[in-house]
């Protein structure tokens, strides 16, 4: 017994249906996909290595003159370009992996390890963890490193309730890494903070063994190139509004996401319901604090899978371990059948890997056409485009063409910058008012949106080329701009099956 817990061993065969759904799921995870800010992220992490350190003013836009950039992604986007340097989408792709893999094969391990989950609902459990994560790992982003570092964090909280309280001194070093790595730490460091005032209220007199380590961590939190200003920063965005960002809205119970989400409070609530562990308050409080997150943005999903293997797991392997396992009868497998699984999982890898031709593929439409023609015309100016569309023109347009606008938003631009583009995405109130802030000398927008319907209506700006994704205007006014209304008129695109980069 462990804790309550059956000590259950798998046998072999058990062992080799493991690796047949572990490779299914290694397959299934394979495809990489395109990420509105991947190209940026890229850029700046070649921009990172080429110049030996971080840049502190941003020279890819025009509308954030003299506003500081604070970047709070640079690690990874280093790592990212280190990846691309050595392997190309090749790196970029073994990165993701990486990061994905060691984040499931540890909870794996926790789950087989300290719950000593037989195999079916270690299997259960798995199947929900991937559910909750896949999607949201399945692009090259700062957001796959908050994924294991969340789950490292809640193991260490784990272990410290059980009394292993050691474990807590790991956590400086953790934050020390994550808070250059992606603002997804504050989660990380909401949920330890949480769990120390709830231990103080109720364990006031072991305060030394898990208050000291958790104050170094919050010191830790300034182990980066901004200290307190990134912590100031991203304090005074993280509750603000991204109306134009799908995964910062609240998660939508009516939708395939919300049936992962309420599939996980079913085996939750199961699971509490009917094992026979004790109930202790404080994990459960943190799943239940976690839990409420995805109402609150869709890209906390992931968090609750990770909370549910940790703080809910053991529950519910208890659960079916009284329901169902303890009913289980164990059918003998003969000899020659246990090696069969084995191999049935080494071919699914072989020809998954086989087949798979390493490319990141397309997630949304990118006006390729549209910044072919100016990249051939050689426009050198000011271009306000789509959100979603600014790191792709950086990518490949930057710094000689300057963006108005891009993902990284209040990191880079103020925020009446960005309340203007807003009202400009939108076409509400004062929609054209961006464009006059910083003349701009040409316009890139998605087809068929506000913008691109209401510049039609605007006097002084010319359509100059459209295709089905992207309209590309220009200001009549603009020197600069007449380059690309004269290349346009004998501009031929040229069709490509690849999206990146």
């Amino acid at each position: 017994m462990t804790n309550g817990t059956p000590t259950h061993s798998w046998n072999t065969w058990q062992k080799g249906l493991a690796s047949v759904v572990l490779a299914l799921l290694f397959v299934i995870n394979l495809p990489t996909y395109t990420d509105p800010d991947l190209w940026g992220h890229l850029r700046f992490g070649l921009d990172h290595i080429q110049a030996g350190g971080l840049s502190w003013t941003d020279p890819y836009s025009y509308l954030n003159e003299g506003y500081p950039w604070i970047n709070h992604e640079w690690l990874m986007e280093t790592f990212m370009g280190f990846a691309w340097l050595w392997g190309g989408e090749i790196g970029l792709t073994i990165l993701r992996h990486f990061v994905y893999s060691l984040t499931i094969g540890i909870l794996f391990w926790y789950l087989i390890r300290q719950f000593r989950a037989p195999f079916v609902p270690a299997i259960i459990i798995s199947l929900i963890l991937v559910a909750t994560t896949l999607w949201f790992a399945r692009v090259v982003r700062p957001q796959i490193f908050t994924f294991l570092l969340f789950a490292c964090t809640l193991i260490i909280i784990d272990q410290a309730e059980r009394g292993h309280f050691r474990w807590l001194w790991l956590m400086p070093l953790i934050v020390a890494f994550w808070v250059n790595l992606h603002g997804g730490f504050l989660a990380g460091c909401g949920v330890l903070g949480v769990w120390m005032l709830a231990r103080l209220a109720t364990s006031p007199r072991q305060w030394q063994h898990f208050v000291p380590p958790v104050a170094v961590s919050a010191i830790a939190t300034l182990v980066n190139p901004y200290g307190w200003d990134l912590l100031r920063f991203l304090l005074e965005t993280a509750t603000g509004d991204r109306p134009e960002i799908a995964d910062w809205q609240p998660l939508p119970l009516r939708s395939e996401f919300g049936i992962i989400y309420l599939s996980v409070v079913t085996f939750a609530v199961a699971g509490l319901i009917f094992s026979r562990l004790p109930r202790r308050p404080i994990p459960i409080g943190l799943f239940i604090l976690v839990s409420l997150m995805p109402l609150l943005a869709i890209r906390h999903l992931p968090l609750m899978g990770i909370a549910f293997v940790v703080f809910i797991g053991e529950h519910v392997v208890d659960a079916w371990q009284r329901l169902i396992g303890e009913r289980q009868r164990e059918v003998p497998v003969p000899g020659w059948l246990v090696p069969v699984p084995f191999m049935v999982a080494a071919l699914i890898l072989l020809i998954g890997i086989g087949r798979y031709d390493w490319r990141i593929a397309p997630a949304l439409p990118v006006p390729e056409q549209a910044v072919q023609l100016l990249r051939q015309s050689d426009f050198r100016g000011r271009l306000l485009v789509d959100f979603g569309w600014g790191q792709y023109v950086i990518w490949h347009l930057g710094p000689q063409v300057q963006v108005g606008m891009d993902g990284r938003r209040e990191t880079v631009y103020p925020p009446e910058v960005y309340d203007l583009y807003v009202q400009f995405h939108y076409g509400t109130d004062n929609w054209d008012a961006i464009l006059e802030r910083a003349t701009a000398d040409a316009v890139l927008v998605e087809k068929g949106s506000p913008p691109s319907n209401l510049l039609q209506l605007k006097e002084g700006w010319q359509l100059v080329f459209t295709d089905d994704v992207s309209m590309l205007f220009i200001n009549e006014t603009s020197a600069s701009a007449q380059v690309i209304a004269r290349f346009a008129d004998s501009f031929t695109p040229v069709e490509s099956n690849k999206a990146f980069p």
